[in-house]
């Protein structure tokens, strides 16, 4: 009875106990060597020859701003964050590979090689005007790289934070927006000008036509169908008030 007590006093004294949470996953270690990888829950471990390791697995950010170039010889500082996680399958794997925060150190380099494989396929303006595009781009080239590197880290989101261009770009920017505004203004005023004269040619023709007319009115039947032109151009809308038997009287023709 006395050694059964002693035996168990002695296992309660090298027993230790870890508590993993739910964005954890343990790894439990016997002499320094990855003995096996336990899930969330409480852990029973010999303290003595063995020690536990709680890996994060849940979503981190990774924020990086690095100096690039573009296609036109732009410089740039592009600043990207990105949501990462550990495969939670293969966390011994990664901590064999990198240790406790060695991820850093690998995810690092694979979003920098990123950002500078993908913007010197584009201008600076494209920069602008396709940002989504190049999100996505780069997006789906860290995925790839990583993947081939067997970094067994999951990539859930890349954001395109900042796109900080040099001085000679924005001034070349400005510049062209100043000439653009001039060029828009001067035409303009060429469409008003040129519609102005559509309308003098236009009032022109209608004049020509009008004269026309009367020309031919007065040659017809001595000018009878000219004259009466005239009376209608001049007549107020109001019958005649005096009248010479049957016929009315018009008005004279000043």
């Amino acid at each position: 009875m006395k050694k059964t007590i002693i035996a168990i006093i002695i296992a309660l004294t090298i027993v230790g106990c870890a508590q993993i949470d739910q964005t954890e996953r343990g790894i439990i270690l016997e002499f320094g060597k990855v003995d096996e990888v336990v899930e969330p829950g409480l852990t029973i471990y010999n303290f003595i020859t063995k020690q536990v390791l709680k890996i994060s697995v849940k979503t981190e950010l990774q924020e990086i701003r690095i100096e690039s170039g573009s296609k036109d010889l732009q410089t740039v500082n592009v600043t990207v964050a990105v949501n990462y996680r550990i495969d939670p399958s293969k966390v011994d794997q990664v901590y064999t590979q990198y240790g406790m925060n060695g991820v850093e150190i690998a995810l690092q380099p694979k979003i920098k090689e990123t950002i500078t494989g993908v913007t010197p396929q584009y201008t600076a303006e494209e920069m602008l005007q396709k940002r989504e595009e190049i999100r996505q781009r780069m997006e789906t080239t860290l995925k790839s790289k990583l993947d081939s590197a067997n970094t067994h880290v999951i990539v859930e989101g890349l954001a395109i934070t900042d796109f900080a261009f040099g001085k000679a770009f924005k001034e070349a920017v400005e510049a062209k927006q100043v000439a653009e505004q001039d060029a828009l203004k001067e035409k303009n005023i060429k469409l008003k000008v040129e519609y102005q004269n559509e309308q003098k040619v236009a009032k022109a023709k209608a004049d020509s036509a009008v004269i026309a007319l009367q020309m031919q009115a007065l040659k017809q039947q001595n000018g009878k169908e000219y004259l009466t032109l005239k009376y209608i151009e001049k007549w107020d809308g109001k019958l005649p008030q005096v009248s010479n038997g049957n016929a009315l009287v018009m008005p004279k023709i000043e």
